[in-house]
């Protein structure tokens, strides 16, 4: 096998996956989009849920992160949209808030497969949320 061969064989096999950030906070949105890119994650950024919806029909993605309170468009009502469209339906949701599921009003009909908390954790419970959703897992 040639070396130009191997080279292209390698290009096909390590095909990264695209996660669509939606964040309305320049540094969280920052801070999320470098830690995703550090774990191997192509990264499509939006500021809001409108510019989140289009970046969402128009690119190529394999998973949403979605803040939960956005302007012109909260991330619940990102999900509920994207939850209604056939060819994003089956794409991983993830959505984000500084508040606990229990205080959040607008999760549980949304159907996003998981909520998380911007804490402390983020950083190892985003990644390991994202991999386990994006290999088929239900319960991450």
């Amino acid at each position: 096998m040639t070396l130009k061969k191997k080279a292209q064989d390698e290009k096909v096999i390590s095909v990264k996956q695209t996660i669509l950030l939606a964040e309305d906070d320049a540094s969280m949105r920052r801070f999320i989009e470098v830690l995703l890119k550090k774990a191997g994650y192509e990264v499509v950024t939006a500021k809001d849920g409108l510019a989140a919806i289009k970046a969402a029909l128009e690119s190529k993605i394999d998973a949403i992160v979605a803040d939960a309170i956005m302007p012109n468009m909260t991330g619940y009502d990102l999900c509920r949209m994207l939850r209604q469209n056939p060819d994003k339906k089956h794409l991983p949701l993830v959505i984000l808030s500084g508040l606990n599921q229990e205080d959040s009003a607008g999760f549980e009909d949304c159907l996003a497969d998981v909520y998380l908390t911007k804490g402390n954790n983020l950083k190892d419970n985003l990644i390991k949320t994202l991999k386990s959703l994006l290999n088929g897992e239900t319960n991450p």
